[in-house]
């Protein structure tokens, strides 16, 4: 989970996959509920580098389509716990979020989606412990996915981002599916954060699955490493995210 991109604070906001986006990928897709299905998603994260260990258990996630197939909302909470390094762990409730998809185009083969979203600062003590960002943050991404055939399929988002008394960002990225049956969904991804003259690039490359447990209830694992971080930021090692996704 992302609550948003922040080159400041990557490896806490950056690592781990956005759950207003397209979990357990770090981008989203354009897919949109249909008018009032409802997406539950139950996950954990962990997040390891240079700075430390940053993970979040559990982390709820709601979704809810809401005008036939092109709009749904969705709301995020997690609970977060963070580790310097020096012995002690500190835990609160992260930053909170509250987002629209609204899927504009759709046919056989493409897909183009807009899906804002904001993202509340916690407390100036919740961030002092390492738990989120305290400045309040507007998201506005574009998503796109292009349908090859019935098995492989390309996504790509491009985001800005801004983020209340601090520069603005971009965030990007492009992923691949291949879903060798009706039950697995195999996914690969590389992802990246920027300032807006693009010259401090933060780069992750993710790989993971979705399998269908039935037809209510799939699991969702990805694995990431850092590729690419300004000289002198921290580095990402590794980030891991576990979820099960419920449609009622």
């Amino acid at each position: 989970m992302k609550p948003y991109l922040s080159i400041a604070v990557f490896l806490v906001f950056c690592a781990s996959p956005p759950v207003l986006a397209g979990p357990p990928l770090s981008i989203d897709d354009p897919g949109v509920l249909d008018a009032w299905h409802w997406e539950i998603i139950g996950a954990t994260t962990l997040t390891s580098g240079s700075d430390g260990e940053y993970w979040q258990a559990p982390v709820l996630d709601i979704s809810l389509g809401v005008i036939r197939d092109y709009v749904q909302v969705g709301f995020v909470y997690p609970y977060a716990h963070a580790d310097s390094g020096n012995g002690e762990t500190q835990s609160d409730f992260g930053n909170a979020e509250f987002g629209v998809k609204w899927r504009f185009f759709n046919n056989e083969r493409v897909q183009m989606a807009l899906a804002p979203y904001h993202a509340f600062g916690v407390s100036t003590r919740t961030a002092a412990k390492g738990i989120g960002g305290d400045n309040d943050a507007t998201v506005l991404p574009v998503n796109a996915e292009y349908r090859i055939d019935d098995r492989w399929s390309l996504n790509g988002e491009l985001r800005y981002v801004s983020i209340d008394n601090v520069s603005n960002e971009w965030g990007y990225g492009a992923s691949v599916a291949f879903a060798p049956n009706d039950r697995w969904t195999l996914l690969a991804e590389v992802a990246g954060a920027s300032d807006t003259d693009f010259k401090d690039d933060f780069l992750e490359l993710r790989a993971g699955f979705d399998a269908a447990l039935n037809d209510s209830l799939h699991l969702l694992f990805s694995l990431a490493t850092g590729i690419k971080e300004p000289i002198g930021a921290g580095k990402l090692d590794y980030d891991v995210f576990l979820g099960l996704q419920f449609f009622p």
